[in-house]
This record gives C-alpha cells, structure tokens and sequence, in this order.
C-alpha cells in the first residue's frame, strides 16, 4: 500500500513568512526600503505556483503589514538599548567642609553605543573639588539561558559643601547617541563641621571606605611614587626586608610572605599578605588563601590600623600595607601549599575590578624524630605547655565521682585529648573541654582545659596517679613531657543493704570482701509456693488516656491555627470585597440616585461618571478614568465589549462630562428630571456590564 506523501512540518511552511520579520527585527532601517521587493518573494515561496500571478495584488498589502510591524518593533528596540543610569552619593550627611563623592554609571547593551562626556551641576553653597574620574564598566548576567552584556562607564566627582543645610543635586548627565540623559537626584544634608577626624579624601566610591576601610598613604589621585618623588624618610616607615629584586607587576600586586618554609607537624607558620601598589587603589572582594591542609588561626585583629611602609621593589618605590596575617599549623607531613590570595584591585591605570593574587607558598612539612619521642606522644602536639590539675572534693564515699580539672596553658597546637591513668576500680568519663585561644606575640596561647568526671569503685585511700603530656619544643628543638599529680582520695566504704529475705542468697555463700557491697543484695526472694499470677497495679493515666492528653496540646495548637487563618482568609476577603471596583460602582449608583432625587444635577453626574468607570474596570480590568474619551471605544473593542455596549457607555460618560463642564447646572424640574433619565442611562449601562462575560 502506497502512502500518501507527509506534508511539510509547520516551521517549514511558515518560514517564507517569518524570515522577513525576523530581518526586518535585526535590520529595521535597510530592510524597511527592500518591503516591497521581500514581500512577493516570500509569498511566490510559500505558493509558488498559485501566487505568481497573485504576487504583485498581494504586494502592497503585505507591504504594508510589514511597515505596521517595523513601527512596533523600532520603540521597543530603542527602549531595550537605552542607557541604564544609576546615581548615589558616598554619604548623605556630612559636615561642613568634609569631601564627599558623587558617581553615576551608564550601562548600555553590546553593540548600542558607548556613553560619554558624564556632566554634574552643584547648588551654589557646594563646590565641585574634582572630578569626575572617569572609568569603564561590564555588566553579565545569564537569565533563562541567555547571556547579556552590557558595557558603560563610571564617573565620580568629589564635592565639598560650605554652609549646613539640605541640597537636592540635580542628576548627573551623561551622552548617548547626540542626547543628554539624566540620573536621578542625589539629597545631601550638611551639618556644622564638630571637629571630629574626617573620612578620607577618597576619590572613588566603594562599601566601607576605600582599601575595605584603609586611608589613603597618598595625596593625589592614582599618582605613581616615582623615583624622584620627594618623600621624606621615616625610620619606622622603612622596610627593606620587604624590598623584591624584580617586580610581578608595575602598579599594584599582592604578596604573602612565610616566616619559615621548614617545619614540623603541628609547628606553627606565619604566614603575612602584603599589598604592594604604586598609586591609590580600591581593594574588594578579598579571599583569603585556602590553606586547606593547615589548622588556621588570624593574627591581624583589624587591618585598618595598619600603617603603609615604603620599600623598593625591582628599582622603583612601593607602598606595601599588610592586609592579611595568618598562623598555620600543618595537618599532615608533606609539600602543603597555602593557596594564593585574591582580590580585585581597581585603580585608574590599571581598570575596574582587576583580579590580582598573591603567591602560593609551599611548606616542607616532616614529623618530628622519632629518636627519643616519649610514650604516648600525640602528632601534632607542639609548642611550649605547662599543666596544671585540680580535683575535688577529696574525700566521698565508695561508688561517689569527683571532678578532674586539667588545664594546659602556653602557645602553640594544643593538645586535642589527654592521656588519662586507666586502672581497676576508676572510671574516667568524656572530658569536657573549654578554651581561651588568642594571638600573643605573633603565636597563638592561652589555655585549654578538660573537665573529668571519675567514679571511683573502691574504699580506701585511693591514688588517681597522674596525667602526662609529651610535645615536641620546635624552640628547643627537642621532647618535653609535662606532668601533673592527681593525688589521693579518701574513700568511705559503704555497708550492703540487707536481703530481703533469708532465701534471696545461696546456701554456703560466702561474704564478700569487707567494704565490697553484695551486687544482687536488691534482688527480690524466691517463691516458695505456687499461686495465680497478679499483675502489677496500673497507672490512672496508663494506655489510652495518656495517648490522649499527650496529643491533646498539638491538636489544641494546630486546631487554633486553622481557625485563625480562616478567620484571616475570611476578613481579607471582606475587605476585598469592600474595596472591589464592582462595590464601588453600586456605591456610587446609589449616590447618584440620592442626588436626583434632591434634584442636584452636578452631584448626579459625577456620581454616575465614577460608577461607569467602576463598573468598567469591574467588567474588563481598564482603569478607564486615564483614558480619553475618544480612544475609550478602541479600548473597549480590545478587550471584546460589544460595540453597542461600549457605544451606551461612551454615550453616558459623554453626557456626564457636558453636564460637569456645563457653565450653569440646571436646576428646577428640568434638573430633577434630567438627573432621573441619567441616572436610568447609567443603571443600564452598569447592568449590561455586570452581565457581560469575556469570550
């Protein structure tokens, strides 16, 4: 059986079609020349053989067709490239004579064209003091699979106000394609200067200040300290232990620094982040290395106060501000890398949010000797301890605990655990640990402790023994055990509780040991005749009522709960329903009809205007009090009302505006009767609305 042949796929057949719209979308200008001779080319290639003689009738109408969607498409696409502008100020108060920053940005899509010549007015009592820096912008994102890019610029200027008050300064300006565009105004208020430090002249804007807080070490703006640069020398200031025979980078660079590339498991590396630049700079987003195979401690509280200190790198001066410190103590033996440091360093000569990283250092890690290493040494224990040990009460009764406090203090990878005196007759519960760790000196000290509780079984005097600690002195170089004693408690034994009955113990068995209580003394006697089975006494509050009252406050709370939300469901949609555009409109009927019946013509039109247009947005959603009475009818049309039932209510509307704008209302029973007939037009036309369904 022969099958017929499968028509062509529907994109296939529609193609002819589409291909010239979507040109005419990408190209809107060439293509809006060439309608005419696309148009019969795409319909001879939809129906090659019936159009070829229909083509040039079908010519102007598709001609025309594609001129109407050139016409939609050309704002929308002028929209979409217009520039995004954005405004703000690096603080809405400030003082009297305290500079401050103003930026805008403009970010356009690839392709639409690169703003230019950013502008910025002041009020006469603000004074521009420089500015604007200019910088470039890219902006990424990736929505629903597609990635759009948008480049622009940035420009700050740096003002300073003369007289307390509140200023509004107009929107900076910007342009784009032979017009000016403007941002959004900036409200500035200016208190009386108190004397308190000011904020740095910084001029770029950035979260928390420039260098996340850092002041600036120069005077002017993104100037290089040159080789002739006049700087006096200070002492303190001078690090030549920093100076680097060549340089990573000619402006800015980041540079961690260890204090030893040798150690062992558990000693502690230092490892310091310097910031080398050569002109001023806005550090953000900063990582710190991963360090991922070192127990890592910060030494730097707050980098802030760090003062920049000038060196010389590769022959030329550098600033270098110490961002970062770290103490490091390896995990493992091996070549442990620390990772590098990053951050995203922006600058006028080098660009916007340059990422910058610092070295990876590489620690050549081993384990302590083993020639000599004590019993009982746990890797990783390094450092400089001393330990100490408390234990109360010292004196309890047989089968009593007492509580063992051992704190070990000094600087360095405390110990984890404690090797505690393990014997017959003392057991040593989980410790509980507390601890005190902070920077001294550069190393990490202060003391941890471990909290023992010890049962003790036996009488008598009895000899905890004592706890040892071994660790390695990288200072020394050499094993060190630290050791403290427990000492002795005095344990009061305690007499056996009585048998219960003369049976409960074995014939023949012997006692136990003076001071030794009988384990199975509790156990009740044996049955020495046979009987029916009694079961125990049960609770009042046994099996199901127990279930019962403990489901009870759940239930209580969830039953509660529903209620409330059904009883915020319910006034919510009182509320709706009050507010409703439907509601609206009966109200404003019914003050219609009050008015006419009080004869005020004016009254009875301004309250049928406002339930037709109720009504309407009731009926269709359009907030017909925006749109003009003339265009109301094609309004309507597109949303489907019936031309005679959008005709009534244009008809009504009409007549409520003339008797608005009418120089002297009507009074009388000429007014009376008027406002009866327009408030029976307006019942109508609000009834035909109510009943009107969308299709």
């Amino acid at each position: 059986m022969t099958r017929p042949p499968r028509s062509p796929a529907p994109l296939a057949l529609a193609a002819p079609r589409l291909a010239p719209l979507a040109l005419a979308a990408r190209f809107p200008a060439p293509l809006a020349l060439a309608a005419p001779r696309l148009a019969p080319l795409a319909l001879a290639a939809r129906f090659p053989a019936p159009l070829a003689l229909a083509a040039p009738r079908l010519a102007p109408l598709a001609t025309a067709l594609l001129f109407a969607l050139l016409a939609l498409l050309a704002p929308l696409r002028a929209r979409a490239q217009q520039p995004e502008l954005s405004s703000r100020a690096s603080s809405t108060e400030v003082e009297v004579g305290e500079p401050f920053t103003v930026e805008v940005k403009a970010l356009v899509e690839r392709g639409g064209g690169m703003p230019s010549d950013p502008e910025l007015r002041v009020p006469p009592d603000l004074s521009i003091a420089s500015g604007p820096s200019i910088g470039t912008q890219m902006k990424t994102q990736l929505s629903g699979g597609v990635m759009t890019t948008q480049l622009g610029i940035s420009a700050t200027w740096q003002i300073v106000a003369e007289k307390p008050g509140r200023y509004t300064i107009p929107g900076p300006t910007i342009g784009w394609n032979g017009k000016r565009l403007t941002a959004a105004p900036i409200l500035i208020k200016v208190v009386p200067a108190s004397g308190r430090p000011r904020r740095p002249n910084n001029p770029f804007l950035l979260p928390g200040g420039p260098m996340q807080g850092f002041p600036w070490p120069f005077g002017g703006p993104g100037g290089l300290l040159d080789d002739d640069d006049e700087v006096e020398d200070e002492p303190e200031d001078q690090a030549p232990e920093l100076a680097m025979p060549s340089e990573p980078d000619p402006i800015v660079f980041l540079r961690a620094i260890p204090d030893k590339t040798a150690a062992v498991v558990g000693e502690q590396v230092t490892v310091s982040f310097y910031l080398y630049f050569r002109e001023n700079a806005e550090m953000s987003e900063p990582r710190a290395a991963p360090a991922a195979d070192f127990l890592r401690h910060p030494l730097l509280e707050d980098p802030r106060h760090e003062r920049p200190v000038y060196t010389r790198v590769g022959g030329h001066r550098y600033a270098a501000r110490l961002i970062d410190k770290l103490a490091l103590f390896p995990l493992k033996a091996g070549e442990l890398r620390t990772g590098s440091m990053q951050a995203r360093i922006t600058g006028r000569r080098i660009g916007a949010r340059v990422l910058r990283e610092s070295n990876d250092v590489v620690v050549r890690v081993t384990e302590p000797p083993l020639a000599g290493r004590p019993s009982g040494y746990a890797l990783g224990d390094v450092g400089q301890f001393t330990l100490k040990a408390t234990v109360q009460p010292r004196q309890i009764e047989q089968g009593g605990s007492v509580a063992v406090t051992v704190q070990v203090a000094g600087t360095g990878n405390f110990p984890q655990s404690l090797r505690v005196p393990e014997r017959t007759g003392l057991e040593w519960l989980d410790p509980e640990k507390r601890e005190s760790l902070e920077p001294r000196g550069g190393a990490i000290g202060g003391f941890r402790s471990f909290g023992y509780v010890v049962r003790i079984q036996e009488s008598g005097a009895v000899d905890l023994g004592k706890i040892e600690l071994p660790y390695w002195d990288p200072a020394q170089k050499r094993y060190v055990v630290e050791s403290a004693e427990l000492g002795v408690v005095q344990v009061t034994p305690v007499a056996p509780p009585a048998a219960s009955a003369p049976s409960s113990r074995a014939p023949g068995a012997a006692d136990g040991a003076a001071g030794r209580a009988e384990p199975f003394a509790g156990v009740p006697g044996l049955r020495t005749s046979l009987g029916p089975y009694a079961p125990p006494a049960t609770l009042p509050l046994d099996g199901a009522p127990f279930w019962l009252l403990l489901a009870a406050p759940p239930l209580a709370v969830t039953l509660f709960g529903a209620g409330a939300r059904l009883a915020r469901r319910a006034r919510e949609r009182r509320a709706a329903g009050a507010t409703s555009p439907a509601r609206l409109a009966a109200v404003a009927l019914g003050e219609a009809e009050e008015a006419a019946a009080q004869g005020d013509l004016g009254a009875t039109a301004a309250a049928i205007e406002r339930a037709v247009h109720r009504a309407i947005e009731s009926a269709t959603g359009l907030r017909s009090r925006g749109v003009l009475l003339a265009e109301l009818p094609e309004e309507l049309g597109q949303r489907g009302v019936p031309d005679a039932l959008s005709a009534r209510a244009c008809e009504t509307l009409a007549a409520c505006e003339a008797i608005r704008f009418e120089p002297a209302a009507r009074g009388g029973s000429a007014g009376a009767a008027a406002a009866a007939a327009l408030v029976e037009q307006g019942r109508a036309v609000l009834t035909e609305l109510a009943r009107w369904k969308p299709t």
